[in-house]
């Protein structure tokens, strides 16, 4: 990079400045340093007050996790008053029942880094009305915790398989909610209906996307 330099400031007939390049390269070490912190700077969201007329259209519900596992009742949905609005940048169509949420800690690192801020979907056109199987999902426990946060709710990777007995009369459903990092191991579910409201979690909404 010096000897590039060196040779335009040759071609401008610019012999100090060809010396003073090869002399002292603190120049680049600066233009350097200063490329890295702007690669590091931290993402933020913008709360905004939407009209009507703007919410779900370019801005969603910032709901944390905590409260989005103990808000969502037999309709999927929360009160939105509740609530700030923020701006967001996604490909996805936005409509009801989409948030953005912050996740934290590091089992579902590289996918999600600690912190990130997270686009999920809570409305019947999302996982919780569909397939869940290999998607990532907000999940609310029941009768367990998540053993990295200490919480009843937890983002990981769902993956069920269906057990018979020996005697091929009754069936269980084993649900592996799975971590990408794998430092950490999984959560071990079993219920009789995958489906059902009463069991040992509920499924909350979908991963749609990671903003940052």
């Amino acid at each position: 990079m010096v000897g590039h330099f060196r040779k335009l400031a040759g071609y401008l007939h610019a012999r100090d400045l060809r010396d003073s390049v090869r002399d002292d390269t603190s120049w680049f070490r600066r233009a350097t340093e200063s490329g890295a912190e702007s690669d590091t700077s931290p993402f933020s969201l913008r709360i905004v007050q939407p009209s009507e007329d703007e919410q779900y259209v370019t801005c969603v519900p910032l709901v944390p996790l905590q409260a989005a596992a103990g808000s969502f009742g037999d309709s999927r949905y929360f009160e939105e008053g509740d609530w700030d609005w923020v701006e967001v940048e996604t490909g996805h169509r936005l409509h009801p029942g989409i948030f953005v949420a912050r996740v934290e800690g590091r089992s579902m690192e590289p996918r999600i880094p600690d912190g990130s801020y997270c686009l999920f979907d809570a409305s019947e056109s999302g996982t919780v009305g569909g397939t869940r199987q290999g998607k990532i999902v907000l999940v609310q426990l029941r009768d367990e915790v998540d053993p990295e946060t200490g919480e009843r709710y937890t983002v990981k990777q769902y993956e069920s398989k269906k057990v018979e007995s020996e005697e091929d009369v009754w069936r269980h459903i084993s649900i592996a909610l799975k971590p990408l990092n794998p430092e950490y191991e999984s959560i071990e579910l079993i219920c009789e209906d995958e489906g059902s409201d009463d069991g040992p979690f509920r499924v909350i909404a979908e991963l749609i996307e990671v903003l940052g």
